[in-house]
């Protein structure tokens, strides 16, 4: 379902792309984490677990820190409720209407209903699983900056996006890569939310879970790449008819306008 051409030889570079991305990541997961780690010493909101733990002299995980405050303080970006409030529903009304935007005119219809099979599958575990599990607002930037280049890539049907024949030009490429891209940034920006996922629910050891995080993407992509194929048969059926029924209504509508017009001479 990500954006893909060529043979079995681009497939496997895609995968590759979506590899080094999350290597890529991983690097700048670690940064945060030794970021995190450094001791801090202005002022931070103390729970009360956090104070009986001062004042009885035991060693928390953080300097005044319960369990929760240290939870939530371990993922970047994720200590202030207020901004969690206002951040998510304006940056979800923003995508919504960019995806509305694009959704409007696409280049080819069957290949939008495909490629936007990621974008109904994600939004639908994320609106269901939000009761029980919040990403931080880092990752929810992340997973939605993500879902704008695939959508800018569902629009234009991958090979056609503006923005790769700029870098093909500049680049001197043989062709469009902004699938690669599109590969690239699933590694690259996804890793991190999914290594927050792997600590925070399943409880991971940090150090284990961005592994595992890479594992995990590396799995989705090259299933993402075997299920394409199938997927494709399953929505060629149903969007066939629905280009049909536009091309017989507006070849109709065209008709009538020619012989209103004849009529007219």
């Amino acid at each position: 379902m990500l954006g893909g051409q060529g043979d079995e030889w681009d497939a496997q570079n895609d995968m590759v792309s979506a590899l080094v991305g999350s290597l890529l990541m991983v690097g700048v997961v670690a940064l945060l984490q030794r970021t995190e780690a450094r001791p801090r010493f202005h002022s931070v909101p103390v729970s009360l677990a956090g104070r009986d733990a001062r004042a009885s002299g035991s060693e928390g995980t953080g300097v005044g820190w319960g369990e929760e405050d240290a939870e939530r303080n371990t993922f970047a970006h994720s200590n202030a409720r207020d901004t969690r409030k206002h951040f998510l529903p304006i940056a979800v009304v923003c995508y919504v209407a960019f995806w509305i935007a694009l959704a409007i005119h696409p280049l080819d219809r069957s290949d939008w209903l495909l490629e936007n099979l990621l974008i109904f599958i994600s939004v639908t575990v994320l609106a269901l699983t939000y009761g029980k599990f919040e990403f931080s607002n880092f990752s929810y930037a992340l997973i939605l900056i993500f879902l704008a280049f695939h959508t800018i890539g569902a629009h234009y049907s991958y090979a056609k996006v503006p923005a790769g024949f700029w870098m093909q030009d500049w680049l001197h490429l043989n062709r469009n890569h902004y699938d690669r891209v599109i590969h690239f940034s699933f590694g690259f920006l996804l890793l991190y939310p999914m290594h927050e996922m792997l600590v925070r629910s399943v409880h991971a050891r940090p150090e284990w879970a961005i592994w595992l995080s890479v594992a995990a993407l590396a799995a989705l992509n090259s299933f993402s790449k075997s299920l394409k194929p199938s997927s494709r048969e399953l929505f060629d059926p149903i969007s066939a008819p629905l280009i049909s029924v536009r091309k017989v209504t507006f070849g109709t509508h065209r008709k009538t306008w020619q012989r209103h017009s004849l009529a007219r001479c």
